[in-house]
């Protein structure tokens, strides 16, 4: 038996006639008792009783149907199930990302993709850039959002966006009223800095020796939004990428341009062995869309569009 008989069945016996099944399937009346004859057949037993006015159905049918609207609520329930994968509302999507990406910046972006599929789960780790990549590419997590993509087997890397650094100030700092920071106007400055393993820096520490401006750096965090914090309490000023500045009062933190030109990168990065899923593709394209309006809008905020 396969299921086009017993949806021919099912129909039968919740219309009571041959034709009116045949109506509800798409068939022809003749394909329909065709159906039946071979049901009937491969069960060994009569299903229906046929009448003038519709047909009735045997007590073998009666109990065979029972199990058959068993069959086809699990049926259901799979087709169910199918939907909820095409509109990626079941399942789970594994994220690492970045710290200050993971606390202030992708709440509200996967708040606003998860409100309409409350059927799927996210589960989000951080990790510092520099050991995001490697516990990508052993821990099975689905995406990755970092700043760096060196060349790891196992790991596939796609530009995700691309955004400037600026430089923030205590609010009472004699630069806040500058429009633009230069290097040169850092010289000799307070500064906070990020550890020496943290790459980024790699890229402000060249900018300040092709400059030839020399740095008061007064203290090295892990965390850009560490960063943020200190200069926010007055110890000095820093350079960082714009989305570590996401919850700062202009009351605590003063975000300028800074020339020259830093250029950071977001990556995304996936599994090389397996294409991403369905919904895993769905949220790194709502990240990308998000993520691109956040930064137009901060760079139009501080007067930095490219």
């Amino acid at each position: 038996m396969n299921i086009r008989q017993l949806e021919a069945f099912k129909a039968i016996m919740e219309l009571g006639s041959f034709t009116r099944a045949a109506e509800r399937l798409g068939l022809s009346q003749p394909a329909v008792s065709k159906l039946i004859f071979l049901l009937e057949r491969r069960c060994g037993f009569a299903l229906f009783h046929r009448q003038k006015n519709g047909v009735i159905a045997t007590a073998e049918g009666q109990m065979l149907h029972s199990e058959v609207k068993r069959v086809f609520l699990g049926v259901d329930s799979v087709s169910a199930r199918a939907r909820a994968i095409r509109d990626f509302d079941y399942g789970e999507v594994n994220v690492v990302c970045y710290p200050s990406l993971a606390s202030r910046v992708l709440p509200p972006i996967l708040g606003g993709f998860l409100k309409s599929r409350p059927g799927l789960r996210i589960e989000m780790s951080s990790r510092n850039s520099w050991l995001l990549v490697e516990t990508m590419a052993t821990q099975g997590h689905d995406v990755g959002f970092g700043m760096f993509a060196p060349d790891r087997p196992g790991v596939r890397f796609d530009k995700l966006c691309s955004m400037r650094a600026v430089c923030v100030l205590p609010p009472d700092h004699p630069l806040a009223a500058q429009e633009i920071i230069h290097a040169g106007d850092l010289h000799n400055a307070r500064f906070v800095g990020m550890v020496d393993e943290d790459r980024a820096q790699l890229q402000i520490d060249q900018v300040f020796v092709e400059s030839g401006s020399e740095r008061n750096i007064v203290i090295k965090v892990q965390l850009t939004e560490a960063c943020c914090s200190f200069v926010s309490s007055g110890v000095g000023v820093s350079i960082v990428d714009p989305l570590s500045t996401e919850g700062f009062g202009r009351d605590q933190l003063i975000v300028r341009p800074f020339r020259p030109v830093v250029d950071f990168n977001i990556w995304v990065l996936t599994p090389s062995f397996r294409k991403p899923s369905l919904a895993t593709q769905a949220l790194i394209d709502h990240v990308r869309l998000q993520l691109a309006a956040k930064l137009a809008e901060m760079a139009r905020s501080i007067g930095d569009e490219p």
